[in-house]
C-alpha cells in the first residue's frame, strides 16, 4: 500500500495513524508511547510532506527543535520519553517493512544526537508559538485547558487586555501588534541548516565579546557603588574583548582620563547586553551568571539573546546617547523603535535597501513627529546629519549581531577629522532571516519552508503543486540548495511525466538555477510539449539565440511557446514575447494561421492576447482568430486569411523577454 497521504486523504491517515499506534503500543518499545508516536505521525503529516516511509535527518530537526518547542506542552521530565517514542517508532517502522532499514538507523543516529538540544530546545520560551503561550498563559492562571468553554471564557477575557499585558503571555518580539497588522503576513523562507546559523552566531562580534565577558566574570566579580565594572578590570577586558575603546585618549597634548568603565562604550555595551540577555546578573555589588547562562553553550540561542536585548532593552542608538548633556540624542528611542520594522522590511522584500534612503525615511518619520518648523535651516540640517549617522551607526551595530550584512560604503576624511562614510546597501543574512522568522512568527504568518527537501523529484513536485504559490516556490529553492550540481538533471528527468502545475514549478526552479542547468534542459530540447519551456528557460537565462524565438511559418511552435509564456509568467508577459514569436511571418499573419492549430492551449493564447495585447489592432486579430467563423459572418467576406492589420512600426524586443 502506499505510505503518502495528501492534505486531502485526512480521513485516510488518521485510519491509518491509529492502527499503526495501536501496533505500536503493542511492542515492548511502544509500551507507553503511543502519545508520542501519534504526535510525530501527525506532524510528519501536516508538516513533511506526508509520507511515512520517508524520514531524514532534517525531519527529525524539524520535529524535536521547532515543531515539539513550538506547539506542544510537555511535564518537566517528559523530554526523554519522547526521544525513546521516537526511536521505538522509528524502529517499529522499520519492523512492519514501512522504512527501509538503513533510512531508519541513520534517522535513529539523529534523534540520539540531538536528545539533550531538545531538551534545551523546550526550555528555550523564545521558541514557544502563540498557541503554546496561550496554553500555558492559561494554564498558570488555573484554567483546565481540557475544558473547552473555560478556555473559550480566557481566551474572551484575555482579548481585552492590553498588548502590554499579552505581551507578557505572548513571548517576546520586537514588534508590537499594531505594527503586525501593518506588516500582515511575511512570505514563506527557506532556512539555512542549523549548524551552519551556529557556526556563523559563534563568530558574530557580539557573541563573542559577551562570551569572553562571562568566562572572565566566571563565579563573580566585584562591581562599583554604582553597579558598574571596575576601572582596572575595565582597561582589562578593552584589550581582551577587543571592544576599540580608547582609554586615557590623547588628543593634541592633552589626556583625556578615563575615570569611569561606563565611559568605554564598546565594553559597556557587552556589559549591557550580558546582563540583558540574562547571561550575567547584578546582585547587589556583584555580577555573576544568570538565569540564562546555559545559552552560552549555544551560539545560536545566544545570539537570538543578544538581539532581543539589543532591540527592546538596550537601543544602539539610546546607548549612543546613554550621557546627552545637550539633548543632541533627542531622536534615539525613535530610531531604535524602527529597527525590528526595517528587519521585516528586507525580510518580506528580500532585496537589499539603499543605507541613505533607509536614513531618509528615519528623518521622514521624526520631520512628522516633532515639530521643527522654528529650527534655523543650517541646525535643522545639522541635527539630519546627526540622524543619518546614527541611522549608519545603529546598522552597523545589528551587522556586528550578525544579522545585518552592509556592503558598498564609501569613506572618505571628514572635514574636522575622523570618517565620513556615504552610500551603500543593506540585506539580511542567513542568520538575519532566521531571527526575523523566528520573532515575526510570534505576531503574523511567517512559514518556513525546507519540509519537503529530501523527497525525490517527481515527489517534490506532485506535493509542491498542492501547495500555495508562495510556499511552493520557497519549497523547490530548499530542495534544490540541498543538492548543488544535481537539482537541475533531477528535475529535468522528472519533467516528461509532470502535470501542468508541476511543469510549472519545475521550470520556474530551472530558472531560478540558471545557466548551470544548460546541459540538463537540452535534454528536453526535441521533447513535443516541454521544448518550448526550454525556449523560454534560455531566453530568460540569456544563453539563447535571439532566432530561438522565431517561430515564422509554424503556427504550432507559435501557440506552443507562448503557452510555455503564459504558463510560467502570466498572461502580461505575453506582450513582450508575440512580435519575437510571431518573426518575419509578423504578428496578423500568425494569428490568422494560430486558429487552426488543435491544441487545448490554442484558445487560452488567443483569449488571453484579446484581452490584455496593448496593441488594439493585434488585440483586434486575437479575438477574431479566436472566433474566425463568428467574425467572418460579421464582417461579410473577411476570412480568417484577411485579419486586421496595421502600419508597420519597430517594436523592439525586451533584452529579458519573460520578465
Amino acid at each position: 500500500m502506499s505510505w503518502s497521504f495528501g492534505p486531502d486523504d485526512e480521513t485516510q491517515f488518521f485510519a491509518e495513524r491509529d492502527r499503526l499506534v495501536a501496533a505500536f503500543e503493542a511492542t515492548a518499545g511502544g509500551r507507553g508511547c503511543g502519545w508520542v508516536a501519534s504526535q510525530i505521525l501527525e506532524f510528519k503529516w501536516g508538516y513533511l510532506g506526508g509520507d511515512l516511509a520517508r524520514w531524514g535527518p532534517a525531519d527529525v530537526e524539524e520535529i524535536l527543535l521547532e515543531l515539539y518547542p513550538r506547539k506542544v506542552v510537555l511535564e518537566r521530565g517528559d523530554e526523554s520519553e519522547v526521544i525513546a517514542g521516537f526511536e521505538g517508532l522509528l524502529v517499529f517502522l522499520a519492523s512492519e517493512g514501512i522504512l527501509a532499514e538503513d533510512q531508519a538507523g541513520r534517522v535513529i543516529e539523529a534523534v540520539r544526537s540531538l536528545s539533550a538540544v531538545f531538551v534545551r530546545a523546550m526550555a528555550d520560551e523564545s521558541r514557544w508559538g502563540v498557541g503554546k503561550r496561550l496554553l500555558g498563559g492559561a494554564s498558570a492562571e488555573g484554567v483546565d485547558v481540557t475544558d473547552q468553554a473555560g478556555l473559550e471564557r480566557w481566551m474572551t477575557d484575555f482579548n481585552q487586555k492590553s498588548f502590554a499585558e499579552r505581551g507578557r503571555i505572548l513571548g517576546p518580539s520586537p514588534v508590537d501588534a499594531a505594527a503586525a497588522r501593518m506588516i500582515g503576513p511575511l512570505p514563506p523562507v527557506v532556512l539555512a541548516p542549523e549548524a551552519e546559523l551556529a557556526a556563523a552566531a559563534a563568530e558574530t562580534v557580539w557573541v563573542r565579546r559577551v562570551t569572553g565577558l562571562a568566562q572572565w566574570v566566571g563565579d563573580g566579580k566585584a562591581l562599583t557603588d554604582r553597579g558598574n565594572l571596575k576601572l582596572a578590570d575595565a582597561k582589562a577586558l578593552v584589550e581582551s574583548l577587543s571592544t576599540g575603546d580608547r582609554v586615557d585618549e590623547v588628543i593634541g597634548d592633552h589626556t583625556y582620563r578615563t575615570r569611569s568603565a561606563s565611559e568605554l562604550p564598546g565594553l559597556d555595551l557587552a556589559f549591557r547586553l550580558a546582563v540583558e540577555s540574562g547571561v550575567l546578573a547584578v546582585d547587589g555589588r556583584r555580577l555573576v551568571a544568570g538565569e540564562r547562562a546555559d545559552a552560552l553553550d549555544d551560539p545560536l540561542t545566544l545570539a537570538y539573546g543578544v538581539l532581543l536585548a539589543m532591540l527592546q532593552r538596550v537601543g544602539p542608538v539610546q546607548h549612543r546617547w546613554r550621557v546627552d548633556t545637550f539633548g543632541w540624542g533627542w531622536y534615539a528611542a525613535d530610531i531604535d523603535a524602527e529597527l525590528p520594522l526595517i528587519l521585516v522590511g528586507l525580510y518580506r522584500d528580500r532585496s537589499p535597501a539603499p543605507v541613505e534612503e533607509l536614513a531618509e525615511d528615519m528623518w521622514s518619520m521624526l520631520l512628522g513627529s516633532y515639530d521643527l518648523d522654528d529650527l534655523d535651516p543650517s541646525k535643522l540640517d545639522h541635527h539630519r546629519r546627526l540622524v543619518f549617522d546614527a541611522t549608519r551607526l545603529a546598522l552597523h551595530r545589528l551587522e556586528e549581531v550578525g544579522v545585518l550584512a552592509v556592503t558598498g560604503v564609501t569613506e572618505a576624511p571628514a572635514a574636522y577629522g575622523g570618517v565620513e562614510r556615504s552610500g551603500g546597501d543593506v540585506d539580511l543574512t542567513s542568520l538575519g532571516f532566521w531571527a526575523v522568522q523566528r520573532f515575526a512568527s510570534r505576531i503574523t504568518e511567517a512559514p518556513v519552508a525546507g519540509a519537503l527537501a529530501d523527497l525525490e523529484a517527481p515527489d517534490l513536485l506532485h506535493k509542491a503543486g498542492d501547495l500555495p504559490d508562495a510556499l511552493a516556490t520557497a519549497e523547490l529553492d530548499a530542495w534544490v540548495a540541498r543538492r548543488p550540481g544535481t537539482a537541475a538533471e533531477k528535475l529535468v528527468a522528472a519533467l516528461p511525466e509532470a502535470g501542468e502545475t508541476e511543469r510549472a514549478l519545475a521550470f520556474r526552479a530551472l530558472l531560478r538555477i540558471g545557466a548551470s542547468a544548460t546541459d540538463a534542459a537540452a535534454a528536453l530540447a526535441l521533447h513535443p510539449v516541454l521544448a518550448a519551456y526550454v525556449t523560454v528557460w534560455r531566453v530568460d537565462t540569456l544563453v539563447a539565440d535571439p532566432a530561438e524565438m522565431d517561430c515564422s511559418a509554424d503556427p504550432e511552435r507559435f501557440v506552443r511557446l507562448l503557452a510555455a509564456v503564459l504558463d510560467l509568467w502570466g498572461p502580461h508577459a505575453l506582450s513582450a514575447w508575440l512580435s519575437p514569436a510571431a518573426g518575419a511571418s509578423g504578428v496578423p499573419d500568425m494569428l490568422g494561421r494560430a486558429w487552426r492549430v488543435r491544441l487545448p492551449e490554442t484558445d487560452a493564447v488567443l483569449a488571453t492576447l484579446g484581452a490584455t495585447y496593448p496593441d488594439k489592432y493585434a488585440a483586434k486579430a486575437a479575438r477574431t482568430a479566436l472566433h474566425p467563423t463568428a467574425a467572418a459572418a460579421a464582417a461579410g467576406s473577411a476570412t480568417p486569411d484577411e485579419l486586421p492589420s496595421r502600419p508597420a512600426e519597430h517594436r523592439p524586443v525586451p533584452a529579458r523577454a519573460g520578465s
